[in-house]
């Protein structure tokens, strides 16, 4: 088997519902693509059938691989998982509901082709040519997080969260096992690593919709992502961060 190319991990928690659409849909435009590739599924402990829905896909492609965590770890510890495992020249990491439509890797990949290291999805940058349909609290919540991201931890980027990242081999070998945090923040930790480390990080604007059944509670997990930009703060501080 020709070395993989392309590397999609998915992470996924209770995505029984929304996970096959958008997979069926990476696949299909994978399969209009003339590279290797390999998708990832990692299944963070879910509760419900995403597990089994997965299988029925590995059955049906073997480029498609399933790993199920005993338990719930969180999307940090699930994305982190399935990087390391990954063997693709190219690795991206995509929600499960499909916020993102695949196609928009194309804009990543020019990116990567121009010279940069890291291409990550932005709702924030304005083009004319994408649209971004998001809820007015995704929106206050996006806006007060990147000030204390940016004051803290993450300079030059607009839209840390995003769940569109691709990384080279090279950038995910070199900052995954550093990562520490588990939880949402886990975005801002891998690009404060980038940096860090001097990857140079390019952000492009995309296409994005809301998709109903969103694990982000507005309260509860702007409190833990204003944590875990501290904990960035005190792990770099530590030493925690030297390789």
């Amino acid at each position: 088997m020709n070395p993989v190319f392309l590397s999609i991990i998915i992470p996924a928690y209770n995505e029984e519902k929304r996970l096959p659409v958008y997979l069926a849909s990476v696949m299909k435009y994978l399969g209009q693509q003339e590279f290797p590739y390999e998708i990832i599924i990692v299944d963070d402990g879910s509760h419900d059938s995403t597990a089994e829905v997965v299988t029925r896909f590995t059955q049906e492609n073997m480029r498609v691989r399933l790993i199920r965590l005993p338990r719930n770890r969180g999307k940090g510890f699930a994305v982190r998982a399935g990087m390391l495992e990954a063997t693709g020249k190219l690795r991206l990491f995509t929600d499960a509901d499909g916020a993102t439509p695949i196609t928009e890797l194309e804009r990543l990949r020019n990116a990567v082709d121009g010279g940069a290291d890291v291409a990550i999805a932005s709702r924030a940058m304005k083009d004319d040519a994408c649209t971004v349909n998001a809820h007015l609290h995704r929106k206050v919540m996006g806006r007060v997080f990147h000030f204390i991201v940016t004051a803290l931890t993450v300079k030059g980027i607009l839209d840390t969260q995003c769940g569109f990242k691709l990384f080279t081999s090279e950038a995910a070998e070199a900052v995954f096992p550093l990562q520490r945090i588990h939880d949402f923040g886990f975005d801002a930790e891998v690009l404060y690593l980038c940096q860090r480390n001097g990857y140079r990080i390019t952000e492009v604007p995309v296409n994005w919709t809301d998709i109903a059944g969103s694990k982000v509670r507005l309260v509860r997990d702007s409190l833990r992502m204003f944590r875990d930009i501290f904990t960035i703060r005190f792990n770099d501080l530590r030493g925690t961060y030297r390789r």
